[in-house]
């Protein structure tokens, strides 16, 4: 009886492997990270790269008036793995932002779950803000098709890797209201960016991680 416990404790959810997870850790320290992409396949790297402290790999962004969005394509299905789990760290604030215009849509650091849809997809956007408060939402102001989340709020801790969680799932009935029941999603991307104020953002990215619901 006991030995039938542990089997099943194993094997619950709580012990699922994630569907995948983003670590860097097999990547080349000081260049682009294989299997992501971006439409500016020219400046990519001049924004975006893996570093290394200690034993740990990650991704690092420096954004000076620039504006790349990277992106890792992988599909799943959003309802059977509704988790996303990642970490940040933000470095340098844009100066004057406001994400709800377009004149200061700009963040330390952002990171996409990019969803469904032909030709132009949808997307739930979680943002580190130091100016609005958390679980505020509201659309993109460059795209209706992109719904905005603040995740964190504030340029406290700085230089602190903070870890972050949520049901995508959940989210995207909340923002997008529609009667999809198990909607598909294509990817993650990750944006800083400065370039709608001119200054510029450093943040840096770890551990991107979708998991079932209930997994640690």
């Amino acid at each position: 009886m006991i030995l039938f416990f542990l089997i099943l404790v194993w094997a619950s959810p709580l012990h699922a492997e994630p569907l995948f997870c983003l670590d860097f850790e097999k990547d080349t320290v000081g260049n682009f990270p294989s299997g992501w992409s971006s439409r500016d396949e020219a400046n990519m790297g001049r924004v975006y790269s893996v570093k290394r402290e200690e034993n740990n790999q990650f991704l690092h962004a420096d954004a000076r008036a620039a504006s790349i969005q990277v992106a890792y394509e992988k599909n799943w299905l959003l309802k059977e793995f509704p988790i996303l789990r990642w970490k940040w760290r933000a470095r340098i604030f844009p100066e004057g932002t406001d994400e709800r215009k377009k004149s200061g849509n700009d963040n330390v650091a952002g990171v996409y779950v990019v969803l469904g849809g032909w030709p132009i997809p949808r997307a739930l956007k979680y943002i580190w803000s130091d100016t609005l408060t958390p679980e505020f939402s509201f659309n993109s102001p460059h795209s209706t098709r992109t719904k905005i989340l603040v995740q964190r709020s504030g340029r406290s801790p700085l230089n602190e890797w903070m870890v972050e969680e949520r049901n995508v799932f959940e989210d995207y009935q909340k923002l997008f209201g529609d009667s999809d029941p198990n909607p598909a999603a294509r990817g993650i991307a990750l944006l800083t960016d400065s370039d709608n104020t001119g200054t510029r953002a450093m943040g840096d990215y770890d551990n991107i991680c979708i998991l079932r619901k209930g997994s640690r």
